[in-house]
C-alpha cells in the first residue's frame, strides 16, 4: 500500500499529465485563425510582456480559452463590476498576444469571467473590445511601456 505523500505524488502526476493532455486536444482541435482585433504593438518578447502583465495580477489563461494559430501569450485579469448592465457581476480583462517583427501584438477584450458565467461566456454577452484594450493600454501607461496601435490593416496582414 502506498504511503498518504506518495499518493499525494501520483495525483499530482496524473494531473499534470491530464492538463497536458488537455491542452494538447484544444491545441490539435479548437485552434481558430487569428482574429483581425485592434492591436497594440509592444516592443519586447512573450516572455516579458507575460512577466510585466503578471506582475501587474494578469494570470495565465490557457486553460480556459480557445487558441488562435500564431498565439504566444494568453492572460486575464479578473474583475468585479457590481453595476454592469447585464447583470453579470464577474468579468475579465483577457489579452492575447502574438509574435510580431517588431515585439508583441496584443489584442485584448472585456468579457464575462468563464468560471462563473460558462454560458454566458460562450454566448459572448457583453464582450467589450475597446474596454479591454483601453485596460491593456493603462496597464502599459502605468509601467511606462511604450506601445503603438497597429492600424486595422496592420493587424489584417499579420500571421
Amino acid at each position: 500500500m502506498l504511503s498518504p505523500p506518495s499518493r499525494a505524488r501520483l495525483t499530482d502526476v496524473f494531473l499534470r499529465d491530464l492538463r497536458r493532455f488537455v491542452l494538447s486536444v484544444r491545441g490539435r482541435f479548437f485552434t481558430r485563425p487569428k482574429p483581425a482585433e485592434p492591436a497594440v504593438l509592444v516592443p519586447r518578447s512573450a516572455d516579458e510582456v507575460e512577466r510585466l502583465l503578471g506582475e501587474r495580477h494578469f494570470e495565465p489563461n490557457w486553460d480556459l480559452s480557445f487558441a488562435y494559430f500564431g498565439e504566444v501569450c494568453n492572460l486575464r485579469r479578473v474583475e468585479y463590476v457590481a453595476d454592469h448592465p447585464t447583470g453579470y457581476e464577474w468579468w475579465q480583462v483577457h489579452v492575447r498576444g502574438y509574435h510580431h517583427p517588431e515585439g508583441i501584438e496584443l489584442t485584448a477584450h472585456f468579457e464575462t469571467d468563464p468560471s462563473e458565467s460558462p454560458d454566458a461566456h460562450v454566448d459572448r454577452v457583453g464582450i467589450d473590445v475597446e474596454r479591454g484594450l483601453a485596460a491593456l493600454e493603462r496597464t502599459l501607461d502605468a509601467a511606462d511601456v511604450g506601445y503603438r496601435r497597429l492600424s486595422p490593416a496592420e493587424v489584417a496582414t499579420l500571421d
